[in-house]
């Protein structure tokens, strides 16, 4: 297990460690006795507790970060060439190369730098990096904006390299560090940029595919559900709104009715059924984008329905509240 010193910051083996001590529940391990007797004197000078990315990062932690990344092609003269070019990334505290191990732990600030700027130094420098990658399914995505979004929440994940969206599948590939850890911080990005849900995407294998396959189907029937509740509320109000302009339903609905304001009423009683129906989804997904403090297509069609239903139900329930065309005209005349 590669492990760092904490004084002079030097990545070694753990089992080749010249000694190491525990202070407050930790272990630390060191090269030499210089580095133990510096420990021994003042341990809280040292014992830092960095946030990993391979075990993940607290919620609402502040401070650097380490990251652990492999490193290809590192030989003994390589290894200080390469832990200048880390260094000299902007936000990285420290940095230190194990050749042995082929591998690079970098402390960093994750407000100042991510994982990619890393990739960007280690291939300047003449070396590489492998990632594993990972696909995941995201849905709720219905603007153009999201999909930068997305690619932004991931990358500032420690330890992804890369993240490109594909709008057309809805499906994100992810390239992170396989020291990542804890998988499921790639889906509480996607989850933190907005009203989104984030799952792994199905294998290339048959049972996998298929299950993919019947959710798409299952979300599609319930898409159609809704669109045809819709459209069989939708078509009756907007003939009903001017019936008057039909010869069949003037008769039965002339202007001014009883008849035609009772159904005007059944009509704002079936378009809120609509709204809250057929439109749940959109209302939810503005409801999320509000609370990440961001506005989306779910706002834009929420507020836009919205609005328009309340101002009809006030209009129909209190019309005085309203000036009448010929009042209108009379304002229009005198000014």
């Amino acid at each position: 297990m590669s492990v760092t010193d904490p004084v002079c910051g030097m990545a070694i083996e753990a089992q080749e460690a010249f000694a190491s001590r525990q202070y407050k529940a930790q272990t630390y391990y060191f090269c030499s006795a210089n580095c133990v007797a510096k420990f021994d004197a003042t341990p809280e000078q040292y014992a830092t507790v960095v946030p990993s990315a391979t075990t993940g990062i607290a919620d609402g932690a502040t401070g650097p970060v380490r990251l652990e990344m492999p490193v290809r092609g590192l030989s003994r003269s390589g290894g200080p060439a390469l832990t200048k070019a880390l260094e000299a990334v902007r936000g990285v505290n420290k940095a230190s190369v194990n050749v042995r191990s082929g591998r690079a732990t970098i402390e960093y600030d994750p407000a100042r730098a991510n994982a990619a700027d890393f990739v960007d130094a280690i291939r300047a420098a003449g070396f590489s990096t492998d990632g594993q990658t990972m696909r995941l399914k995201v849905s709720g995505l219905y603007c153009a904006e999201c999909v930068a979004r997305i690619e932004d929440a991931l990358k500032a994940t420690p330890g992804v390299l890369d993240a490109t969206m594909n709008a057309a599948t809805n499906e994100v590939r992810v390239e992170y560090s396989p020291v990542i850890g804890d998988l499921s911080l790639l889906t509480k990005a996607v989850e933190s940029a907005g009203p989104y849900k984030a799952t792994r995407a199905a294998e290339a294998s048959e049972p996998e595919l298929d299950k993919e396959a019947q959710e798409t189907e299952k979300e599609y029937r319930s898409l159609m559900r809704k669109w045809w509740f819709g459209a069989a509320v939708g078509v009756p109000t907007m003939l009903l709104s001017y019936p008057w302009l039909f010869p069949v339903l003037r008769d039965f609905f002339p202007r001014g009715s009883a008849n035609l304001l009772y159904v005007w009423y059944a009509m704002g009683a079936g378009s809120l059924a609509v709204l809250i129906y057929s439109g749940s989804q959109f209302f939810l997904g503005a409801w999320e984008g509000l609370k990440h403090r961001s506005a989306n297509m779910h706002t834009l069609i929420a507020l836009g329905t919205g609005v328009a239903w309340i101002y009809s139900t006030i209009a129909l329930l209190f019309p005085r509240i309203f000036p009448s065309e010929k009042a209108a005209r009379r304002r229009l005349s005198r000014n």
